[in-house]
């Protein structure tokens, strides 16, 4: 029995049983307490028809939902291309992809950060609002940039795939001859152009930065390194200090449910 088979057997098991109730397959047990939360204030009624398990990784989800077409699967979008998005919908369509960048884009957009402080944690921030969002953008530019280097670095794999690189030289025994070789190397230099990557790293960074914060924040911005290394960090000094997973669930309880999440509740069968 393969791994994803045995995962399969253990939530029929230990969970579903003869109860008929469905299943919502999501990455990690950050994202069961995460959705946990969202459903408890939505559809407090909720457990009578679902599940919520945490299958491990993004692979896992979407082996298990290809298994189990009456599951649904939930993965974060994060290095997925919009072409690979659709790909990959298209093959299991019971997967579904998280409308942020990742489950962390839910507790680092400033607006939606305010709006979830309870008053007391407002009162602490002298200045207010104004105060908060701009100490929140001070030191944006690095995670700017390096979302324009995720958008231009992470895509290059899948370009030198697209070039042969390596199983275009490997593949015994019909190995290239050194005119063969030779242009199948100069095809790889040209993917790995490097003033050209520099060239595009540049203007995304310039393109980003014209972005408002909510989209950087929701959909740009790396948030699951964003998030503890310095949103959290920032809230210790704004606020005082908190263990991060405390943090998290305390942001994930007090802000409103994502509107953006309509698409998960209908497909759940809620609206």
């Amino acid at each position: 029995m393969s791994k994803v088979q045995e995962r399969i057997a253990q939530i029929r098991t230990q969970l579903v049983g003869e109860s008929g109730a469905r299943v919502l397959l999501v990455e990690g047990s950050d994202d069961v307490d995460a959705f946990r939360i969202f459903l408890d204030k939505k559809f407090p009624a909720w457990e009578q028809a679902w599940h919520l398990v945490a299958a491990g990784n993004k692979r896992m989800v979407q082996q298990i939902a290809a298994a189990e077409p009456q599951w649904l699967g939930l993965v974060d979008r994060d290095e997925w291309t919009e072409d690979e998005i659709q790909q990959h919908m298209q093959e299991t369509p019971n997967l579904l992809v998280l409308p942020r960048f990742c489950l962390e884009s839910y507790l680092i957009e400033p607006g939606e950060l305010w709006a979830a402080f309870p008053q007391k944690q407002r009162d602490k921030v002298a200045g207010g609002e104004a105060a908060f969002l701009e100490a929140f953008s001070h030191g944006l530019g690095p995670w700017i940039r390096h979302a324009a280097l995720w958008q231009e670095i992470r895509p290059l794999w899948q370009r030198l795939r697209g070039a042969g690189f390596p199983d275009a030289v490997l593949d015994a025994p019909n190995v290239p001859d050194e005119p063969t070789l030779r242009e199948r190397l100069l095809g790889w230099r040209d993917t790995l152009d490097v003033e050209n990557i520099v060239e595009t790293v540049r203007a995304l960074e310039a393109a980003l930065a014209e972005e408002g914060l909510h989209t950087l924040c929701t959909q740009r911005i790396h948030a699951k390194s964003f998030y503890p290394k310095y949103v959290h960090p920032l809230l210790d000094r704004l606020l005082g200090q908190k263990d991060a997973r405390t943090r998290r669930i305390s942001v994930l309880r007090t802000r409103a449910v994502p509107d953006d999440l309509g698409v998960v509740w209908q497909r759940m069968g809620f609206e």
